[in-house]
């Protein structure tokens, strides 16, 4: 968090960015565990609608280029103490998708404040909702998965579910967002 601390946020704000990773961390251990019993889970991540969801809400407030790189890594590093074996991508391995998806949201979080000020969240989400799950994929292989037809059948289902649960979760958060956006709460956070 001394990163954080040292790139001008305030002490509120790295407690609001804190307080969010570990909800997110928190919600998706508790529901991915609850989800793995059904078949679901293998096709449709359906937790992570809410993941993306405060992840949006995450920059929205704090919206500066790095939120969500260390937002990822945080996630990552967190994935990679408490669940090392889950994900498809064992230990620390987490990490190169997790950081490569957080660039990619920031960058276009960031490219596009000015031409899309709320589009940005769903060209953000989508375009690094398909370029995460591909680095995940390139770890995979790397590590010896075969990229045979099976596995090319499901990642590609994969990345059409993904696209659909992160556009729903960046619905929902441009909703909350609607809703709390004037609230004096938000405006003394976001300024802090």
């Amino acid at each position: 968090m001394q990163v954080l601390k040292k790139r001008g946020l305030s002490t509120a704000q790295v407690v609001f960015f804190a307080s969010m990773v570990a909800l997110d961390f928190g919600w998706g251990m508790v529901i991915k565990t609850a989800l793995q019993l059904t078949a679901i889970h293998s096709v449709a991540r359906l937790e992570m609608i809410v993941s993306v969801m405060l992840m949006v809400l995450t920059r929205l407030m704090l919206d500066r280029f790095g939120t969500l790189i260390a937002y990822e890594l945080a996630w990552g590093l967190l994935a990679a103490v408490f669940m090392p074996a889950a994900g498809g991508e064992p230990g620390f391995l987490k990490l190169v998708p997790a950081l490569t998806q957080g660039v990619v949201f920031d960058a276009l979080f960031t490219l596009l404040r000015r031409p899309l000020p709320l589009g940005r969240a769903y060209v953000a989400v989508l375009v690094g909702g398909l370029i995460g799950p591909s680095a995940a994929m390139v770890v995979r292989t790397a590590m010896g998965m075969p990229w045979a037809t099976a596995t090319q059948f499901l990642f590609s289902i994969s990345l059409v579910t993904s696209l659909a649960i992160n556009g729903l979760g960046v619905w929902l958060a441009l909703s909350v967002w609607k809703r709390i956006n004037g609230l004096q709460a938000v405006a003394m956070l976001r300024t802090a």
